[in-house]
């Protein structure tokens, strides 16, 4: 695990005042946006606003990502030139229907960071999964660039697309999330819930959040900062979940030194499978400063 992601704030990037109360917020990770929360009139003024904040504001060990324009709007290609140079940690690609899609913007952070003399794939790239195309070419996206390090689900775009609608119960996007994370993990990268639209109903984005942290996904996008202390809660393990780790990993030792295969912790079966599971708990709670 290079890094946490459990909640990913979405900025406007025409704002440097949400851009400088972003530092102080307790989400992992930032989603500088240069694309749907940026009006068609000031799309160039915002682009320098977010040059401007990465190269002057300290985030601390915040990820900051920028999303940039689609490369076939006037926009996107442009983008990806200034936002390079100014260093961000990665580029969020929206509405990703292809590995071809990622392919073409790769080609063009090679080039930017040559011409800002960065070194070679220092910055990674994050894919929106917005379309029904993009889940039937989900496995083909996750594993289509080296500089790929999560796919975020946009359940807005997504139900638009299959004229759906989103419920409480999200049984009509079971499917898709479940496609998106299979292929993240056979991939090696994270994958990302889409936000929860309701800022005021903290009920919704829990059970929507649970919904997802079952399944198995590392974080969920958040677009109000009273949302992030409830999404941060729901994918940092528990004291019980560390303690249980901890005497799983050293039960497991002892029983495998006795040429035992398998043990009993707390009344529950103790595998290999179970040992690498609580080491994964255990980072979890080391990067989140639990323990």
């Amino acid at each position: 695990m290079e890094r946490l992601r459990r909640s990913m704030l979405y900025i406007p990037g025409s704002s440097m005042k949400m851009l400088e109360k972003a530092k102080g917020l307790e989400a992992d990770s930032l989603i500088i946006d240069l694309e749907d929360a940026v009006a068609l009139s000031q799309k160039e003024a915002a682009r320098k606003t977010v040059v401007s904040a990465l190269k002057s504001l300290d985030f601390g060990d915040k990820e900051r990502n920028v999303r940039i324009n689609a490369i076939s709007t006037p926009f996107g290609r442009d983008d990806i030139k200034a936002v390079v140079g100014a260093k961000p940690d990665g580029l969020v690609i929206p509405k990703v229907n292809s590995a071809e899609d990622v392919k073409e913007v790769e080609a063009l952070v090679d080039v930017a960071e040559k011409e800002c003399g960065i070194d070679k794939d220092k910055i990674y790239l994050l894919a929106m999964i917005e379309t029904p195309l993009a889940i039937v070419n989900i496995e083909g996206i996750a594993s289509s660039s080296k500089r790929l390090k999560a796919m975020l689900f946009g359940a807005a775009d997504y139900t638009k697309e299959t004229r759906g609608k989103i419920t409480k119960e999200r049984l009509e996007l079971i499917y898709p999330l479940n496609r998106m994370v299979i292929a993240a993990r056979i991939a090696g990268i994270d994958a990302i819930d889409s936000p929860y639209f309701n800022v005021k109903d903290e009920e919704g984005l829990i059970y929507h959040t649970k919904i997802v942290r079952n399944m198995g996904y590392d974080g969920k996008s958040v677009i109000h900062p009273a949302q992030i202390k409830p999404v941060n809660e729901i994918f940092t393990p528990t004291k019980e979940d560390v303690e249980f780790a901890k005497k799983a990993i050293e039960a497991f030792k002892e029983a495998e030194a006795k040429g035992i295969g398998a043990t009993v912790v707390d009344g529950q079966l103790v595998e290999r499978l179970h040992v690498e599971t609580a080491k994964r708990t255990l980072t979890i709670a080391q990067k989140a400063g639990i323990v």
